[in-house]
This record gives C-alpha cells, sequence and structure tokens, in this order.
C-alpha cells in the first residue's frame, strides 16, 4: 500500500468501526480530567462570565483549565497529551445535548483512538518538527465531537477531511516552557468541534488530503509507514507527581530510595533520556522544569506530590543524560556504605497520590465531576 491509500484506510477504518469501551479506565480519565480542570481554574483566578456558555467557549475553557498545571494525562508510546483535548470536545457537547456518562465515554473512546493511530501513523519525522499533541489532538477532538453530535461515518470521515487541511502547531511552545502548549491545545479543540459542525452542516472539504507538495505526507513530514490502529485509552497515563512528566520516572526512583536508605546522603547522581535533555537543562520554566530540584525536594519531603522545596539537597545532586527510553529515570544515591540506585521506566499510578490529586480538586465520582462541567466556575458544585 502507498502511503496515502494507508491513510485513508486508517481514517475509513476509525470512522466505520466502533472502538472497544473500556468503561473502567475510561472512568478514571475522565476523573483526572475534571480534577486537573477544577485545579486549572484556580490557577488562572476568578473566570470571566464571558465566552463560557457556548460548545466551543466551554470546551476551550476547560481545555486550558485542564492543562494549565501541566499534569493532563500523557500517552508515552506516540509522546501526546490527549485529554485536555479529547474530553474538552465531548463534554461541551454532552452538557449542550445533555448526553449521558456512556455517551459521553462512547465519544471520548473514539477521539482517544484517532489521537494515537494518527500521532504513531504521523511519526517521528513528524514530531520533531510540529507539536504532535496538537496535529493528531485536533483529529482526535473532531472523532470526539463528531460521535458526541451522532454525525454518520462519512460525516465523520469528512469531519477527519476539514480538520487535516487546517492542522498546525508549533513545537517551540514546548522549549520555551512558558506553558504555551496551553494554548496549542485549546486551539487544536476549537478545530476539532469546527470540522465536526462543518460537517454535520455538510461544508465542502478536501478530498485528496494526503498527495503531492500540498498533501499532508509532506507539508507535515509524515512518516505514514504504519497502518495500526491503537485504541489510545489503554496507553493514556495520569500525572500525579509534583514536577514536569518526563522527571516522573525519576522522582519515582528517588521515592524507592528514600524509603529504604536511611544514612546521611554525600550526593545524588540524577540520569535523564538524552532524548530529553534540550528541554531538561533546568535554564528556563524555573523549578517546575527543573529535574535537579524535583529530586532534592523529594529528598526533603518525602512525597512525590510536594516538590516544593529543595534547599537542604540541591546542592549535592549532579545531572547526567544517557541512552534510555523517554520518560525513564535513573538515580544513584552515594553514603558511606556505598552506592544506591534505583532506576524507572514508567512512574507508576499510585492511589495515594492520586486520592491527593482529586481530594484537593473535590472530585469523588464520576457523576459529580460531569455535574461540576456544566457551569463556571468547577470548583462550584451544583
Amino acid at each position: 500500500m502507498s502511503q496515502s491509500d494507508i491513510g485513508t484506510a486508517i481514517f475509513d477504518e476509525l470512522t466505520t468501526t466502533e472502538p472497544a469501551l473500556n468503561q473502567a479506565r475510561l472512568d478514571v480519565l475522565f476523573q483526572d480530567f475534571v480534577a486537573g480542570a477544577v485545579l486549572g481554574e484556580q490557577h488562572y483566578g476568578t473566570p470571566t462570565s464571558t465566552l463560557c456558555k457556548g460548545i466551543t467557549e466551554r470546551a476551550v475553557r476547560l481545555g486550558l483549565y485542564a492543562s494549565a498545571l501541566d499534569m493532563d494525562d500523557v500517552d508515552w508510546k506516540v509522546l501526546t497529551h490527549p485529554g485536555s483535548i479529547i474530553w474538552p470536545a465531548a463534554i461541551a457537547v454532552g452538557i449542550e445535548l445533555n448526553l449521558s456518562l456512556s455517551e459521553l465515554y462512547k465519544a471520548a473512546s473514539y477521539g482517544y483512538r484517532t489521537g494515537a493511530t494518527t500521532a504513531h501513523f504521523f511519526g517521528a519525522t513528524h514530531r520533531a518538527k510540529w507539536h504532535v499533541t496538537s496535529t493528531s489532538g485536533a483529529l482526535a477532538a473532531t472523532s470526539a465531537a463528531a460521535i458526541a453530535l451522532g454525525l454518520t461515518p462519512d460525516q465523520h470521515r469528512n469531519a477527519l477531511h476539514i480538520c487535516a487541511a487546517n492542522i498546525g502547531g508549533s513545537p517551540q511552545a514546548g522549549f520555551e516552557r512558558r506553558g504555551a502548549p496551553q494554548t496549542n491545545r485549546a486551539a487544536a479543540i476549537s478545530l476539532g468541534i469546527t470540522s465536526a459542525h462543518a460537517a454535520l452542516l455538510g461544508s465542502p472539504h478536501i478530498e485528496d488530503i494526503w498527495n503531492g507538495p500540498r498533501g499532508l505526507i509532506e507539508m507535515f513530514s509524515l512518516e505514514a509507514t504504519s497502518p495500526e490502529i491503537l485504541d489510545g485509552v489503554s496507553t493514556a497515563e495520569l500525572r500525579l507527581i509534583d514536577t514536569n512528566g518526563f522527571a516522573h520516572s525519576a522522582v519515582t526512583a528517588a521515592w524507592k530510595l528514600y524509603g529504604r536508605v536511611n544514612e546521611k546522603v554525600d550526593s545524588i547522581t540524577l540520569t535523564l533520556p538524552a532524548s530529553v535533555k534540550g528541554i531538561l537543562d533546568a535554564s528556563l520554566g524555573g523549578s517546575w522544569w527543573n529535574s535537579a530540584y524535583a529530586i532534592a525536594a523529594l529528598w526533603e519531603s518525602g512525597d512525590p506530590t510536594n516538590l516544593q522545596s529543595a534547599s537542604h539537597f540541591l546542592s549535592k545532586i549532579s545531572l547526567e543524560f544517557g541512552e534510555m527510553p523517554i520518560g525513564a529515570g535513573r538515580v544513584s544515591v552515594r553514603t558511606a556504605t556505598g552506592e544506591h540506585e534505583e532506576y524507572v521506566e514508567r512512574a507508576p499510578e499510585e492511589i495515594s497520590w492520586r486520592n491527593i490529586k482529586w481530594g484537593k480538586a473535590g472530585i469523588s465520582s464520576s457523576e459529580e465531576a460531569y455535574l461540576r462541567c456544566s457551569n463556571f466556575p468547577l470548583a462550584a458544585l451544583r
């Protein structure tokens, strides 16, 4: 099959087959999304009463809130943050049409599948030049909105074509470490809803989105070789640790060592993947993007959800970069009795950490979480 044939087959599969509904996992992802949005709303401060009533306006605001603290979910397989784009589109339509939680989860499952599959199809060459959370995320939001709105498979496919003709997102947003990826997410949400809306009305669309100098494959540097359909739900992971996601495994490694090393620490060596050296050099973004600070703070608090103070141990830490999978981390602690080391490839979703995050937001059930999204401020349970 040609690259364009693979792309066409993927879009056909995404729009004509129904994904398996992983209800339990979707329930966790949904509640975590709303918890993040509630906490993000507090970060933004008192919300304005304008631009929060329509479907797109509500969705954009939810997306900005959910990603404000950089704690929205992550898919390490395809290196995206899907939930803060998918859930806003599904929820905003769901509230407008009075959809049930089951219908909401169905729409989100389509969104997660579209996002993960297209990000995987776009590949590493695309990620090198584009913010793949934005590009694949817009398509994911399109699918979520299309299903929530009740589009037919043909309308859904047309919506993906409309979206594909308008995707974008600069990766510079992440490299500056100023929070700009939030706005990339919001733009992707808006595009997704607009694409589904346009397809519902029967708006014209580009038929051949893949080929030639003006097609996606060439313009967006797509690898376009894998036909694999990914469900996206099973690979989405929560972010529960009080620092950037690239350092979560390292913080987990330090936490494990903290529990068993009961002697004076002489030095700590933190090793992170060489692939993230460009954004984890601690030159920008303050303590959130300073992974050495996070490890020092863990050694001070013993709590991965509370990494605010690092004054006692920061001077003992050295940062290195080595060959390991992105998202992994290694910590070595030297004491009088020798070297103690832990390597973690993926941070766990400790229930106690999750309970702290959700507790701060006042989230106790999916029904309550959905109710919170019916109006702003989200923190006020109606």
